[in-house]
C-alpha cells in the first residue's frame, strides 16, 4: 500500500479523533443546561426512561447537544468519517462492492438529512444540508465508478 493512502488515512483519522474530542467537550455543556435535557438527551431517555440528574446523561448525548448548538466540529466529524468510509471502501471492496457501499451510506446520510430537516436550531439545519450534500455526493460517486471504463480498474482489483 502506498504512502499516499496511509497519509490520507492518517490525516482523516486525526481529523475525526480531534473533532470528536472537541465535539464531546462542547457538548458537555449539556450538563449545565437542565432545561435542555428533555430535547437534547434522547439516548439518556431511552436508557433511563427520564433524565433526573446530570449523572443520568449519556456521553453520546453530548454529541447531539454539540450538533444542535456548536455544529462546526460535528460537521468535521461527518465529513472525515464519510471520507474514511470512501477511502477504506475503495481499498477493500471490488468495484461492485464499493458501489453498493457508497449507495448504502449515501441513503443512510439522506435518511439522516430528512430526519433532521424539522430541527428548529441553526446547527440542525446546517447538518441537514451537510448530510444531504454528502449523501448525494456518495450516490453520484457510485454512479461515476459505475461508468468508469473497465481498463481503469486498477484500484478495484484484489491482486
Amino acid at each position: 500500500m502506498s504512502i499516499r493512502y496511509w497519509s490520507q488515512l492518517g490525516v482523516g483519522l486525526v481529523v475525526l479523533v480531534f473533532s470528536s474530542m472537541v465535539s464531546w467537550y462542547e457538548g458537555s455543556a449539556l450538563l449545565e443546561d437542565p432545561w435542555e435535557w428533555r430535547y437534547s438527551a434522547p439516548i439518556s431517555e431511552w436508557m433511563h426512561g427520564s433524565v433526573g440528574g446530570s449523572n443520568d446523561i449519556s456521553d453520546l448525548d453530548f454529541f447531539i447537544y454539540a450538533a444542535k448548538f456548536s455544529p462546526l466540529f460535528p460537521a468535521f466529524m461527518i465529513i472525515s468519517a464519510s471520507y474514511l468510509i470512501v477511502l477504506i471502501g475503495i481499498r477493500i471492496f471490488s468495484r461492485t462492492g464499493i458501489r453498493i457501499l457508497l449507495v448504502l451510506f449515501g441513503l443512510i446520510e439522506l435518511g439522516l438529512s430528512f430526519t433532521l430537516s424539522t430541527s428548529p436550531t441553526a446547527g440542525g439545519n446546517l447538518l441537514t444540508w451537510l448530510f444531504l450534500s454528502v449523501g448525494l455526493l456518495m450516490i453520484i460517486l457510485s454512479g461515476i465508478i459505475h461508468l468508469l471504463p473497465l481498463h481503469r480498474d486498477k484500484h478495484f482489483s484484489h491482486q
